[in-house]
């Protein structure tokens, strides 16, 4: 297994079906919109982790300051899951981009993963109706 870099394969719909999890109810119209918002956007890096051509796993981070990446997208194969994939996505991308802080914004069902992983976790309040957001900054 291996991580490699996605920047260019983000219409692949391997990729796609595992964005689609991290998404609201996305179509695949949106799905595609995302995938190249993020391919053309300097700023955006994405890497998936590989195993032969199954992907298992992509993250999607955006640069927003000097050493300093909000995740925009992280996903694991739902079959796959609780095995460490999103953690070492996010261990790679924190390595290859030299990052200070990754950050994230999520919702009470993956506030969890972060804070296992050793984000700061500062609650956002209700920001949709019935729906409390949370910001997960991670400094190193």
């Amino acid at each position: 297994m291996n991580i490699i870099d996605i920047k260019n394969d983000l219409h692949d719909p391997r990729v796609l079906a595992l964005i689609a999890h991290s998404e609201y109810m996305p179509t695949e119209k949106d799905l595609h919109n995302l995938a190249e918002k993020y391919k053309v956007d300097g700023d955006a890096f994405s890497f998936a982790w590989n195993d032969n051509g199954y992907i298992y796993g992509v993250i999607i981070l955006k640069r927003i300051g000097h050493k300093v990446f909000e995740i925009m997208n992280i996903a694991t194969d739902p079959c796959h899951r609780y095995q460490g994939i999103a953690s070492k996505l996010i261990h790679f991308a924190a390595n290859i981009l030299d990052c200070t802080i990754i950050k994230a914004e999520t919702d009470d069902e993956s506030v969890g993963f972060y804070r296992k992983y050793g984000f700061a976790i500062e609650s956002l309040g209700e920001k949709y109706p019935g729906v409390v957001r949370y910001l997960c900054t991670l400094s190193f």
